[in-house]
């Protein structure tokens, strides 16, 4: 069918739909310390409470499971189509931002900040999705319930609630969380924290050395303190500072999501190739071995034994997202997304015994299964066909190392709100998106919910 009436509409509340939007973006919701009536702090609590008032004043019933996941709904009908998303963030960094990170400005067409695309743009436009759907009067079977969670970007317990408490699942449904034209498969993934007390402090006092924002960021910078001078080779990217009797190292990598880690550049792995050549010893000279001879500048886990290659959902992908030492404790995380052919248990037990045979215990893991939609399903064979009847392409779906909302619900799969050949800015500095593609996205969305909620 033709979609005009629904594009038109969503064209007519541009100013609406990005007054909406920046609103919602200029709340640094980065999950922090929990409270009575925040579970994940103040800002994913400020951003959902935006969101609910957002659907109260359009018109729409609201809903929300205990401060954690809320809801805007409209339409009758047993069966619910799900549209769910997230107005967490993660953190924006120190460094790299162009425009401020938490001030949604539009500068030349383009919207810039935290969470433009991921993911408080496509959620907070669906709700303006569901309005184009109502204020044309069109025709549904099914209820439609835009979802929006606060804490996808920290392991999606919101989420996770909404399940184990017996809210009501979608029949059907996507999350405009990844890319067009439809997601098919997310790789399994495995989340790890290797690390262990400090009892030797080696020949060379190493008073700190950290550096990562997120498990699943690649790490933008880095710093090694240490007493006295040490061997530093002299690389682009390494800065040296003498201060106090102390050696003051820092790196400056290329921030990524972890999902696809080759497109950044690891600043720990950086650092300590700069100081390589010197022998610390203790835990310190064993972190540095661990992340240097077991990951160093891979990212498909081959030194680690665990990777895989699938025709039809690509290959293995390993991030570390964190690395901490002060002399009293030390840890580092590993993320870790695993094609279709891949078996978790063999990729777990694999891991931990990587882990163990250094001085190092597993002190955390959670693992996330594969999601995996036939591509002949109804639910991807008809966003497949709304990405074609809205833009003239037919693309094949596609398999994602990335880790949406859509494992944690039966029967969805996540669909745009990429577009391909787009740079990936998700989760880097500088996140940014062209006004008019933004707009684009959220007519194939309004699409696509008007489509599923058809029997």
């Amino acid at each position: 069918m033709s979609y005009e009436a629904l594009n038109s509409r969503i064209m007519e509340m541009k100013d609406e739909i990005l007054a909406g939007i920046q609103q919602n973006m200029r709340i640094e919701s980065v999950r922090g310390e929990a409270q009575p009536d925040a579970p994940y702090g103040s800002g994913p609590k400020a951003a959902l409470e935006d969101a609910l008032e957002l659907g109260r004043k359009l018109g729409f019933k609201v809903g929300q499971a205990d401060k954690r996941i809320g809801w805007v709904e409209y339409g009758e009908g047993k069966e619910m189509v799900g549209v769910l998303g997230h107005v967490d963030v993660v953190p924006a960094g120190d460094t790299g931002w162009t425009y401020p990170a938490y001030g949604a400005e539009i500068h030349d067409g383009i919207l810039w900040g935290r969470g433009c695309l991921d993911d408080k743009g496509p959620i907070i436009g669906s709700i303006y999705a569901l309005k184009a759907i109502r204020d044309l009067n069109l025709p549904i079977d099914r209820r439609i319930r835009v979802i929006f969670g606060s804490d996808e970007e920290c392991g999606s317990s919101c989420a996770a609630y909404y399940v184990e408490n017996g809210y009501e699942m979608p029949t059907i449904g996507f999350t405009p969380d990844a890319d067009f034209p439809v997601i098919f498969c997310e790789k399994g993934t495995t989340g790890i924290k290797g690390g262990s007390k400090v009892y030797d402090k080696g020949h060379i006092e190493v008073e700190y050395f950290g550096g990562g924002i997120a498990d699943n960021v690649v790490i933008p910078t880095c710093k090694l303190i240490v007493k006295g001078d040490i061997k530093v080779a002299e690389t682009e990217g390494i800065t040296v500072t003498h201060e106090n009797g102390k050696t003051i190292v820092e790196a400056v990598g290329r921030s990524a999501h972890g999902s696809t880690p080759h497109l950044g550049v690891n600043a720990a792995i950086h650092l300590l190739n700069a100081v390589k050549e010197n022998e610390f010893g203790g835990e310190f000279q064993q972190l540095m071995e661990f992340l240097l001879k077991e990951i160093g500048t891979e990212t498909n886990g081959e030194s680690l034994g665990v990777h895989y290659v699938d025709e039809e959902t690509g290959e293995t992908t390993v991030n570390l997202g964190i690395v901490y030492y002060d002399g009293e404790e030390t840890y580092f995380t590993l993320d870790v997304r695993y094609p279709k052919n891949a078996d978790p248990k063999v990729v777990d037990d694999t891991l931990i015994n990587h882990i163990n045979s250094y001085t190092f215990d597993v002190l955390r893991k959670n693992n996330h299964k594969i999601l995996y939609v036939p591509k002949d399903s109804e639910l991807v064979t008809k966003l497949v066909h709304v990405y074609e009847e809205e833009t003239g392409e037919h693309l094949e779906p596609l398999a994602i190392g990335g880790g949406t909302y859509a494992k944690k619900f039966p029967n969805m799969v996540a669909f745009g709100p990429v577009f391909p050949g787009e740079a990936d800015v998700i989760h880097q500095p500088d996140e940014h998106v062209e006004v008019e593609k933004l707009l684009r996205a959220l007519q194939i969305t309004a699409a696509a919910m008007y489509e599923l909620a058809k029997k």
